[in-house]
C-alpha cells in the first residue's frame, strides 16, 4: 500500500468533455444503449442481437425461507464456450439494465474479448425481461406484490443454479458487472470464493450507506405516492409513470455529480427541461413493481452479513480468494465508494487492487469513451496474467491519496 496513485489522465478537452457527459445523461437517464455502444467503438450498424436462452431452475428458495415458483431465467451469450468449459465470464448488468446492458464490454478485441472467452449476461432475479419465458420478476411472474422480497446474495444463488444447472460450467475465469451488478459481483467473491480466478466490480457498494436508504426510500415513495400505483395492483395498461420518472429521477440527481451537471447545462430552464423530459421517457420505459423490488435488495444488502461473517466486513474482505479488481470512481456520489465499505474491502482482501475511474460523470461515468477505455486496458491485463499464470496486479494496488475525506485529486 506504500506505492502512489497515479490516476489516469482526463485529457481531451473541455468540449469533448462536455460531448461525452452528454451522450452519458441521455444513456444512463433514459437507457440509450446505443450511446454506451458508440463509447465502445461499435456501431448500431454492427451491433448484434443475440438469441435469448432460458434456464429452469424449478423453485428458487431464498435466504428468507421464501420460495419463488417455477423460476426461468433468460439470459445471452457471446463467443464460443471450449471444450472443457474454462473459458467463461459472466457479467452482470446495472440496475435499470438487462441481458443486453453489458454487450459494450464484450466483443472481439473489448475487455471481455469474445475471440477467447464465452462471456455470459443474464437477466437477473427481479428484472422485467420482455421474454414471455422469464419467470423472474414480480410483473412478469405475474405474482405483483406477492413476489416475495429477495437480496443481493438470492440474485447471486440464482445465477449460481444458472451457470452450474443449465450450462454445466463449475468455474469462471472471471465474475464482473456495473453498479448493481458491481455489487452483485462482489458478493460473488464472498459468497462462492473458489468459482472464479478474477471478480471484477465496477462503481460497486460492499454495504449499503444511510444514504443511500434515503435516496431509495424517497424515489420509491414518489412512485407508491402517484394514484396509479394502486398499490402495486396497477394495471399494465395504465402504470404510474409520472410518479416512475419522478422516483428514478430522485435517484439520477445522485447518478451524476455536480461537476458534471454544471458541464452539462448552461442555466436553470436547460436543467429543468431535460429534467422534465428524462421523467416522462423513465416513467414510460421501466416497469415499477420490478423496480422498486432491486432497490429494495440493493438498500438491504451487506456482505459482511454473508453467513459465517456475522458483520464483519474485513473477514468476509479476507475469505476472498479471487484475485479483486475494483474499479470505483471517486466522484461517484450515489455509491460512495469510501462509505460504502469498498476501500476497506480493498485494504483487507488478499489479493486486490483499485482503480480509480476519476470520471466527473460520476456513478454513471463508467460508461464514457474515457472511462471505457481505462477498463478495458485494466480488464485485459488482468485477464491476459490470469491466463498467463503470473500472479498479481500490473500498477499500484491502492490510490493512497484517496480518503473519506478527500476522495478525488487534484
Amino acid at each position: 500500500m506504500g506505492h502512489l496513485f497515479a490516476p489516469h489522465p482526463r485529457g481531451g478537452g473541455k468540449q469533448r468533455l462536455r460531448h461525452d457527459v452528454k451522450r452519458l445523461l441521455y444513456q444512463a437517464l433514459v437507457g440509450m444503449t446505443l450511446a454506451v455502444a458508440t463509447a465502445a467503438g461499435s456501431s448500431p450498424a454492427t451491433a448484434q442481437t443475440q438469441p435469448v436462452q432460458t434456464c429452469a431452475l424449478g423453485n428458487l428458495r431464498l435466504e428468507s425461507g421464501a420460495v419463488i415458483p417455477n423460476v426461468r431465467m433468460t439470459y445471452i451469450t457471446h463467443g464460443t464456450l471450449n471444450a472443457d468449459r474454462s473459458n467463461a465470464i459472466l457479467s452482470i448488468h446495472g440496475l435499470r439494465g438487462n441481458r443486453d446492458a453489458q454487450t459494450f464490454l464484450a466483443g472481439p478485441g473489448r475487455a471481455l474479448d469474445t475471440e477467447r472467452y464465452f462471456v455470459i449476461q443474464p437477466d437477473t432475479l427481479g428484472v422485467a425481461s420482455t421474454d414471455p419465458s422469464a419467470t423472474t420478476s414480480p410483473t412478469r411472474s405475474g405474482m405483483n406484490m406477492n413476489f416475495p422480497r429477495f437480496g443481493i446474495r438470492d440474485m447471486v444463488q440464482a445465477e449460481y443454479r444458472m451457470l452450474t444447472e443449465c450450462l454445466n460450467i463449475r468455474h469462471l475465469v472471471a465474475v464482473t458487472g456495473i453498479s448493481m451488478g458491481g455489487i452483485g459481483s462482489l458478493q460473488w467473491a464472498v459468497s462462492y470464493p473458489d468459482f472464479m480466478d478474477a471478480v471484477i466490480p465496477i462503481v460497486p457498494q460492499a454495504h449499503a450507506t444511510r444514504q443511500t436508504n434515503f435516496i431509495w426510500e424517497a424515489a420509491r415513495q414518489a412512485i407508491m405516492l402517484d394514484p396509479k400505483w394502486q398499490e402495486g395492483d396497477y394495471s399494465a395498461n395504465d402504470p404510474p409513470r409520472r410518479g416512475t420518472g419522478i422516483g428514478i429521477n430522485i435517484q439520477n440527481a445522485f447518478g451524476f455529480s455536480a461537476e458534471s451537471l454544471a458541464e452539462m447545462f448552461q442555466d436553470r430552464d436547460g436543467v429543468e427541461r431535460f429534467y422534465a423530459t428524462t421523467t416522462e421517457q423513465l416513467g414510460n420505459t421501466t416497469d415499477a413493481r420490478d423496480w422498486i423490488y432491486r432497490t429494495w435488495a440493493i438498500v438491504d444488502h451487506d456482505i459482511a452479513k454473508t453467513p459465517p461473517f456475522n458483520g464483519d466486513l474485513r473477514a468476509a474482505a479476507r475469505s476472498i480468494k479471487a484475485r479483486l479488481l475494483l474499479m470505483p470512481n471517486c466522484f461517484d456520489q450515489l455509491l460512495t465508494p469510501g462509505e460504502s465499505g469498498v476501500m476497506e474491502v480493498a485494504a483487507f482482501a488478499p489479493n486486490a487492487k483499485v482503480v480509480d475511474l476519476d470520471d466527473i460523470a460520476g456513478h454513471s461515468g463508467n460508461s464514457t469513451p474515457r472511462s471505457v477505455t481505462i477498463i478495458a486496458a485494466e480488464v485485459r491485463d488482468l485477464l491476459q496474467r490470469v491466463a498467463d499464470g503470473r500472479p498479481g496486479f500490473n500498477g499500484p494496488r491502492i490510490p493512497r491519496h484517496w480518503n473519506r475525506e478527500d476522495r478525488c485529486p487534484n
